[in-house]
C-alpha cells in the first residue's frame, strides 16, 4: 500500500476499530448491568417504595414478587426471548395484565432499539476481526502496534468526552433523560402520568438514573483492561520476531528494543 494511502487508511482503521470495540463493550456492559443480577430490581423497588407509589397514585396493591416477575419477563421481551408483554399480576387481589396499550407500545420501540444493538454488536465484532486480519496481512507484527497506538489516542479523546457527559448527566439527569428519549423515540410515546401508568410508578426517573450509572460502571470495568493491553501491544509488538521495516528482525534488534 502506498505511503499516502497508509496515512489515510491506518488512522481510519484505528478509529473504526476503537468505535466498534467501544460499542461492543457498551452493549455488553448494558447486558451485565441489567441482566446479571435480578435482585437489583427488588432493591430498587424497595429503595423507591414503588408499591407505596402505586397505592398512592393509582390505589393499586401489587405484590413485590409480581413486580419482580414483571421486570424479569420485560427483560426477556426486550432481548427477543418472548413475543409479547402479556404479563398477569395480582392487582388488589384480581388478576390483570400489568402493561397497558401505550406502555406496551413504548416497550416495543425499546425492544427494536435493543435487538438492533445486539445485531450491530455481532456485525461490529466481525468487522473488528476483519480490520485486525487486514492489518496483519499488510503490516505483520506492526499491526498490533498500529492498533494499540491508535486505540490509546482514540480512548484519550473518548474518555474526555465521556467525563464531560457524566458531569453533565449527574447534574442534569432529567434534561439528559429527556434528550435521550427525544433522540431515540421521536414518536413521543415515552412520557407517562403516574396516575395513569403502572410502569412509570415502578420505574421512576430515579430508577433510570441509578441504572444508567450502573451501566456506565460495568462498561468502564470492561473497557479499562484494554488500555494497558493496548499500551503493551504498542510497546512490545515489534519485539516478537516479526519483520520490521528494515527487513528481518535480528537478535540485536530485539535486545536493543527491549532495553
Amino acid at each position: 500500500m502506498k505511503s499516502h494511502l497508509k496515512h489515510i487508511f491506518y488512522p481510519l482503521a484505528c478509529l473504526l476499530f476503537s468505535l466498534f470495540l467501544v460499542f461492543i463493550l457498551f452493549v455488553s456492559g448494558f447486558e451485565l448491568a441489567c441482566y446479571g443480577n435480578p435482585s437489583y430490581y427488588r432493591q430498587e423497588f424497595q429503595k423507591y417504595q414503588v408499591q407505596e407509589a402505586l397505592l398512592a397514585n393509582r390505589g393499586e396493591s401489587i405484590p413485590l414478587s409480581d413486580l419482580e416477575k414483571v421486570m424479569g419477563e420485560t427483560l426477556r421481551y426486550l432481548r427477543g426471548d418472548r413475543e409479547n408483554l402479556i404479563i398477569p399480576v395480582s392487582v388488589n387481589g384480581v388478576e390483570q395484565n400489568f402493561y397497558q396499550e401505550d406502555e406496551a407500545s413504548h416497550m416495543a420501540d425499546v425492544r427494536v432499539l435493543f435487538t438492533l444493538s445486539l445485531t450491530l454488536r455481532m456485525m461490529f465484532f466481525l468487522s473488528l476481526l476483519a480490520i485486525i486480519f487486514l492489518l496483519v496481512i499488510l503490516e505483520h507484527g506492526r499491526a498490533l502496534a498500529i492498533l494499540g497506538k491508535g486505540f490509546l489516542y482514540c480512548m484519550a479523546a473518548f474518555l474526555g468526552i465521556l467525563l464531560l457527559f457524566f458531569l453533565y448527566a449527574s447534574q442534569n439527569f432529567d434534561r439528559a433523560f429527556t434528550q435521550f428519549h427525544l433522540l431515540f423515540f421521536s414518536q413521543g410515546n415515552w412520557s407517562f402520568d403516574p396516575a395513569l401508568s403502572r410502569m412509570i410508578n415502578i420505574m421512576p426517573e430515579e430508577f433510570f438514573q441509578d441504572t444508567a450509572f450502573r451501566i456506565l460502571r460495568f462498561f468502564l470495568l470492561l473497557l479499562l483492561p484494554f488500555l494497558p493491553l493496548a499500551w503493551f501491544f504498542k510497546k512490545m509488538a515489534r519485539n516478537w520476531g516479526y519483520p520490521s521495516k528494515r527487513g528481518t528482525v535480528t537478535i540485536e534488534d530485539i535486545r536493543s528494543n527491549a532495553v
